[in-house]
């Protein structure tokens, strides 16, 4: 990979991939104080399709070479990222966060999108609070409908982005758009902590099928009451079988349908 000269995040990537491919050249297997397994790379780790298709998603280079745990669960298989290296591996990796900044707060499979596209099943997708629109550029890529929306697109006031923009965000409010798209599903991916905007558009959406990708309750999405809503009227219908997310969070993609209760007789939306 060849980075522009112009362009520091494009460096810090390419320079990252290049270290870590000299650092796994020189031995198969890393192993961190703590652990009591070893880590390998993330591309021993991931199905074949997954690997093929991250040389073509900026996110997942360097990711590809990041050291990772790849476990069995109930619902499929998880895979780990840490970004941290062992102190006598070298200078630090970019950590999380300043990736999340360029890209998007979790991993971009094929295996993710092969799954949305399967669960809508041919429906357009409204995704709210879509940040700089990775996740949208490449569902884009992969042939859903998507309507992209954020409060602060078009604007240099976004805390979560460093302004990249990967595709067509529109300006919005959440519980707004939400409202007036009940012929899509909603999209929430990585919604913010603590704040009430999930919850408002999960509230204002009037359609059945709410994708989610986020942390567990009590963990770094959304906040309490969000996850109350979804208790008191969704269900999960599917999960997606392969979750490939940082080392310490516990987020999942999962399908979630209105209950057939509340289909029959539809709330008045409740928007702070």
């Amino acid at each position: 990979m060849r980075a522009a000269v112009d362009d520091p995040a494009a460096q810090l990537v390419a320079q990252t991939a290049e270290r870590l491919i000299r650092l796994w050249a020189e031995r198969g297997e890393l192993h961190h104080p703590g652990w009591g397994r070893p880590f390998r790379q993330l591309a021993e780790l991931l199905p074949a399709s997954d690997v093929e298709f991250a040389v073509h998603n900026p996110q997942m280079v360097p990711l590809l070479w990041y050291p990772a745990l790849r476990r069995e669960s109930a619902h499929g298989t998880v895979v780990e990222v840490f970004d941290h290296l062992p102190a006598d591996a070298g200078p630090p990796l970019p950590r999380r966060q300043e990736l999340s900044r360029i890209y998007s707060w979790a991993p971009v499979t094929r295996t993710a999108l092969d799954w949305i596209a399967g669960r809508l099943a041919g429906r357009g997708l409204l995704e709210v609070g879509a940040g700089s629109g990775y996740w949208a550029a490449r569902l884009r890529e992969h042939g859903v409908d998507v309507l992209a929306t954020d409060a602060e697109a078009r604007t240099e006031l976004n805390g979560w982005t460093d302004r990249f923009r990967w595709t067509d965000v529109r300006p919005g409010r959440a519980a707004e758009d939400a409202a007036a798209h009940p012929d899509r599903a909603l999209a929430l991916i990585w919604p913010p902590h603590r704040d009430p905007m999930a919850l408002e558009a999960l509230r204002a959406y009037r359609g059945d099928h709410l994708i989610h990708l986020g942390d567990r309750p009590g963990g770094l999405c959304a906040d309490d009451a969000f996850f109350a809503e979804l208790a008191a009227h969704w269900q999960p219908a599917a999960r997606c079988p392969l979750a490939l997310r940082w080392l310490g969070n516990h987020d999942t993609l999962t399908h979630w349908v209105r209950r057939e209760c509340d289909r029959r007789t539809p709330r008045l939306a409740t928007i702070a």
